[in-house]
């Protein structure tokens, strides 16, 4: 079992890295494309401001050296401060880094341990776009890239197809990367007008908190989701055995 996770944006780097880049080879062929981006290229391919753009142009030209820290630690979204690694236990952390994987358009997969810069990178983001790049990607790794999407998607699908399941709380962007047979992903939806709603804050919110859950308790099974969390109330007409990706909702009224 593994649980998915989307990256943040925002980022505080702290914490030693421990664990090694998922595909350092791709990675790297990555920030190479990105190191022929113009400040311009970026404004259009991220959708960035300029300062934004010209503050990623040197990021990238200095990629080696830039700072790092540990991906559990250093995420800081709404996500990760539910997560709230650092109020596991040695033990749990220790079960984390088992099971928790982010997926990431610059890295791939990224454990918990492994290293993170403050890189700004989605998977949307056009940069192979014809707008954007003035000559034929160089990169051997990218040549029939038409998107980040092509560049990750079989490599991260066939690391997890050894598990026997997926706890899907990667946003739907990221979720497009994996395609396995037993994958769980969880809503969480509340009631706005009569309508049931997923809502950007609270969802990631509560990616985190149930992340946390999964990690201290040291839950494996799809079946050992808590029925209640935080007011959110698991659906219960749910199959007894994984079959075929299944979607589970969390309900809250008020």
């Amino acid at each position: 079992m593994k649980i998915l996770l989307s990256p943040s944006k925002t980022k505080t780097l702290q914490g030693k890295a421990t664990a090694p880049v998922f595909a350092k080879a791709l990675t790297e062929a990555i920030v190479a494309h990105m190191q022929t981006l113009s400040a311009e290229a970026i404004m259009k391919a991220l959708k960035v401001k300029e300062d934004m753009a010209a503050d990623l142009v040197e990021f990238y030209q200095n990629y080696e050296t830039a700072p790092e820290g540990a991906a559990a630690l250093s995420y800081s979204g709404l996500a990760f401060k539910n997560l709230a690694w650092q109020d596991l236990s040695e033990k749990a952390q220790a079960f984390g880094n088992d099971h928790v994987c982010i997926l990431s358009a610059l890295y791939g997969v990224v454990t918990p341990q492994s290293p993170v810069t403050d890189y700004r990178l989605d998977l949307v983001d056009r940069i192979f776009a014809k707008n954007v790049i003035t000559e034929p990607v160089a990169e051997d790794l990218l040549k029939d890239a038409k998107s980040l999407y092509d560049c990750w998607t079989g490599k991260v699908t066939a690391y997890f197809q050894k598990e026997d399941w997926l706890l899907n709380l990667a946003s739907k962007e990221y979720s497009k990367l994996v395609t396995h047979p037993h994958i769980v992903t969880v809503e969480f939806l509340e009631l706005k007008q009569g309508v049931w709603k997923q809502l950007s804050t609270s969802s990631k919110q509560m990616r985190g908190r149930l992340a946390h859950y999964m990690i201290a308790h040291e839950l494996t099974e799809w079946t050992d989701l808590p029925a209640e969390l935080d007011g959110f109330v698991k659906d219960t007409d749910l199959p007894a055995t994984l079959t075929e990706p299944l979607t589970v909702a969390y309900r809250r009224s008020q």
